[in-house]
């Protein structure tokens, strides 16, 4: 085997572990992109005074991405407004 083989072996290597960090890294971005979305869906119904509607959204979101701090977040804010509303 030739020095050219050689090159062409490892220039194969690294271009299939670049393609797989690309493919991690879009994974990655995707699911912040629903996320981001989600949380200015929560924010939009939140400021229209849709607190119940938002909190739904809130639970639902948490089911797709249990442990995310900022929709814990949302829902303390929205709960701590419902509880202190008068009926």
């Amino acid at each position: 085997m030739g020095i050219g083989a050689v090159g062409v072996i490892m220039l194969a290597i690294v271009l299939i572990y670049y393609l797989r960090m690309v493919e991690r890294r879009m994974a990655s971005r995707q699911h912040k992109d629903q996320l981001t979305l989600m949380l200015e869906k929560i924010a939009i119904l939140e400021s229209v005074a849709q607190d119940q509607k938002a909190l739904l959204l809130v639970e639902q979101a948490q089911h797709t991405y249990p442990g995310e701090n900022r929709l814990t977040e949302a829902r303390a804010r929205i709960q701590q407004r419902l509880n202190n509303d008068p009926p």
